[in-house]
């Protein structure tokens, strides 16, 4: 089967999709089919692994058995033009409130495929038939996790906690992370947080936060903050980061997906999440830790697209994430124990391999 994946891949931008667009055509080339990449960020050599090199190509090639684009969704009519069957859109949307502009692009794909039920609904609620959306789930690829290398830390702390940041969008709540480290760690625990972030401007930077001054700000509020190290920069591996750290941490506002968490549990780590959002599409109380909180109005600039003042988000409660994060860290290698058996569970369920073969069961 011809396959064709045109969407942000190669250049240094929204790597989450370009992660998931990889790793889908990787596994589809493992099971014998014929993919095509078409970046449509400005590709760069350093950003192409080099197993898909000999696959990527500046634009398309003819028609294609089957096309899957993750973008968004007035992308779908340009990127899924290239034949007449199997066209699947992927998309989430980083907000509760669909904008009616935006709900028409359904039509120019066979299925749309949201990556956890929580973003099934959102779509469902914006009234697009429930007869064209599909869940289907990111992945892993165990393989690639298959390594004991560490990525090189400078510090001495025993247990390393990580948030892998990234982008700082303001959705991700960054603030009251960070505050809640603060309230549960001083300088004297035996305690490290390693900060994966992008600490670059970004074009649409009325939706981020400014990290380096959060965090300036952050120590000093916090005279006696837990020790920090700050990891930025391309990693070709996180396996080797997530194999340097202990647990990961995350109290984001609203996720659709977020794939560090399933990356943490392949590798074998304890998971401290918000109990709320796309990540409970693989996280539950049986294999991580969970963070309660409530549901209060969405700010209109942490929406991407046409704001809504109906949209909503999750409100971690900082008090149960300071007694969470202490509760992991003084019970670290019983609890660990407890999870890990329904944390090989999950690993086995959500991979790309799985992914891939979803995708060729819809084929028609």
């Amino acid at each position: 089967m011809r396959v064709k994946i045109q969407q942000f891949l190669f250049g240094n931008t929204l790597m989450s999709w370009a992660i998931v667009g990889q790793n889908i055509g990787r596994s589809l080339i493992k099971l014998g089919h014929d993919v095509e990449f078409v970046s449509t960020d400005e590709p760069q050599d350093k950003y192409i692994p080099n197993d898909l090199k000999e696959h990527v190509r500046k634009t398309p090639t003819g028609v294609y058995d089957m096309q899957i684009s993750y973008t968004a969704m007035h992308n779908f009519p340009n990127y899924l033009r290239h034949g007449n069957k199997n066209r699947f859109g992927i998309w989430n949307l980083d907000s509760t409130v669909v904008p009616k502009d935006m709900v028409k692009w359904h039509n120019y794909c066979d299925q749309m495929c949201p990556s956890s039920d929580f973003a099934k609904q959102i779509f469902l609620d914006a009234n697009i038939p429930e007869s064209k959306l599909v869940t289907v789930p990111h992945g892993i690829n165990i393989d690639e996790f298959k390594t004991d290398k560490k990525y090189k830390l400078k510090t001495t702390k025993n247990k390393k906690i990580l948030l892998n940041i990234a982008t700082p969008h303001k959705r991700k709540n960054i603030k009251n992370t960070l505050n809640a480290l603060g309230k549960a760690f001083t300088n004297k625990d035996d305690v490290c947080l390693v900060i994966k972030v992008n600490t670059k401007k970004q074009r649409d930077a009325k939706f981020h936060v400014n990290f380096i001054d959060l965090l300036s700000k952050f120590k000093k509020k916090f005279k006696n903050h837990p020790e920090i190290e700050l990891v930025q920069g391309f990693i070709p591996s996180l396996a080797e980061l997530y194999n340097s750290c202990d647990i990961i941490f995350m109290m984001s506002n609203l996720e659709c997906f977020w794939l560090p968490g399933l990356e943490a549990l392949v590798n074998g780590k304890i998971v401290i999440a918000t109990n709320h959002g796309g990540q409970l599409q693989y996280l539950n109380k049986d294999n991580s830790v969970l963070i309660d909180g409530k549901i209060i109005r969405m700010p209109t600039d942490y929406q991407y697209w046409v704001p809504s003042p109906h949209a909503k988000m999750f409100d971690a409660d900082i008090n149960h994430a300071v007694k969470q994060l202490r509760y992991v860290v003084n019970n670290y290698d019983d609890l660990l124990i407890k999870l890990t058996p329904n944390i090989k569970k999950t690993v086995e369920q959500f991979t790309w391999c799985n992914v891939a073969k979803q995708f060729l069961e819809m084929c028609k």
